[in-house]
């Protein structure tokens, strides 16, 4: 929360487009690489981990997936309701260069709230859930975090996008802390999630 917060009084003091520049300021071939690929945190990958987890870990599995229907079910209304500009349409409208990855398809509208944000909040803090050891919880917070700062840094979503996707992906999880909790009391009290 502190972290948020942080970065909310950040984008109050900088304004969206100079809060995104600065964000979005230092590219090296091998961040566009890194970022390129690690965005899928909040697409593909919870998907596939769900998938595996399904195998042997079911409970995880399911906290994963429902955390993912649920924040998609909160951010895709909110994207068709607002229908806000991306960064791609806002800096070329305004004039302004900005760094572009190469492989990377710049979208043009449905920017607030980034999904991929929400989704990769969400992921993390469905596994952060099961973690026992601090560490591993702050593991899947620094995952989240750089999950959100790709979609800056592939200048797909602002600021704004990315502090309101992180609160649904929370949230989508806070929501299922009672179902979470059953789920983990299921069955054998000895088994290991």
């Amino acid at each position: 929360m502190v972290i948020w917060i942080g970065a909310l009084i950040f984008l109050f003091i900088e304004g969206k487009i100079e809060a995104h520049l600065i964000l979005n300021s230092c590219h090296t071939t091998w961040l566009d690489l890194f970022f390129k690929h690690f965005t899928e945190i909040g697409g593909w990958i919870p998907f596939i981990v769900a998938g595996i987890l399904l195998l042997f870990k079911w409970r995880i599995s399911v906290v994963i997936l429902l955390g993912q229907l649920v924040a998609t079910l909160i951010t895709t209304p909110l994207k068709r309701i607002i229908r806000a500009p991306r960064p791609s349409v806002v800096l070329s409208d305004l004039g302004i260069d900005f760094p572009i990855v190469e492989g990377v398809d710049l979208h043009s509208t449905l920017s607030f709230p980034s999904g991929h944000t929400s989704a990769a909040f969400a992921f993390c803090l469905a596994i952060a859930l099961f973690c026992p050891k601090w560490w591993q919880k702050l593991l899947c917070l620094l995952l989240a975090i750089l999950g959100g700062y790709s979609r800056i840094y592939l200048s797909q979503h602002f600021l704004d996008d990315v502090l309101a996707g992180a609160l649904i992906g929370v949230v989508s999880i806070l929501l299922l802390i009672p179902l979470v909790t059953k789920i983990k009391n299921y069955g054998n009290k000895k088994e290991k999630y």
